[in-house]
């Protein structure tokens, strides 16, 4: 991949700004120049999976992270009502062309104060959390959007779940009673890439539902 845009510019992104302008400058493309390009699978095996472990009263969804929409579109024909959230406006304008979305919300995760009100049954995300973007702290964020008992499949890029220590804050969370029934659930992100077995080109997607603290 090569050009102004791209993955590996992505994971090299530093801080709210940074990912606000690059997103907005790349929103119109993003889905010729990226999705397609490299079959981005990842959106449509979590709303999959999301579907396959949720029942109906897991609604509403909230995408965390919906970038150009392509996660709701993927549950659009469900019957589930999906909000979604992203830094950049540019993405979200793009998201709204897809008619998949109840609400959409200009959302900056290091930022609490950004934070819809509403609290949602069930909770997806899918390139949200992966190098040079968003680590545990935020997903511990994003948590405050669900209501007790709600149903989660959170993706994190794999080698980003490795060396952001996901897994000890998970952990963390399910000793204290923040979460249940946690799983991991391993899906490819593309279908074309040079080296389809390199962490990288993995997810993990968390399965588990909130606790009633």
């Amino acid at each position: 991949m090569t050009g102004q845009h791209d993955r590996d510019k992505a994971y090299r992104l530093k801080d709210s700004g940074a990912h606000r302008s690059f997103y907005d400058d790349w929103s119109k493309r993003y889905n010729d120049e990226f999705a397609k390009g490299v079959s981005y699978i990842y959106p449509e095996r979590l709303a999959r999976a999301f579907l396959e472990t949720s029942v109906p009263d897991d609604d509403p969804i909230i995408d965390i992270g919906c970038g150009t929409g392509l996660a709701g579109t993927a549950l659009k024909g469900s019957g589930r009502i999906v909000d979604g959230l992203d830094i950049s406006p540019g993405m979200l304008r793009q998201a709204q062309t897809t008619e998949a979305y109840r609400y959409l919300f200009e959302v900056d995760l290091t930022d609490t104060s950004t934070l819809p009100s509403q609290r949602y049954g069930g909770l997806i995300s899918c390139g949200t959390f992966t190098l040079g973007h968003l680590g545990p702290p935020a997903l511990k964020t994003a948590l405050g959007l669900a209501r007790p008992g709600a149903h989660c499949v959170i993706g994190v890029n794999r080698l980003h779940y490795e060396t952001e220590s996901f897994d000890s804050m998970m952990n963390c969370l399910l000793s204290n009673g923040r979460i249940t029934t946690f799983s991991i659930r391993c899906e490819p992100i593309y279908a074309k890439v040079d080296d389809p077995e390199a962490p990288v080109n993995w997810a993990n997607l968390v399965v588990f539902r909130t606790g009633d603290r």
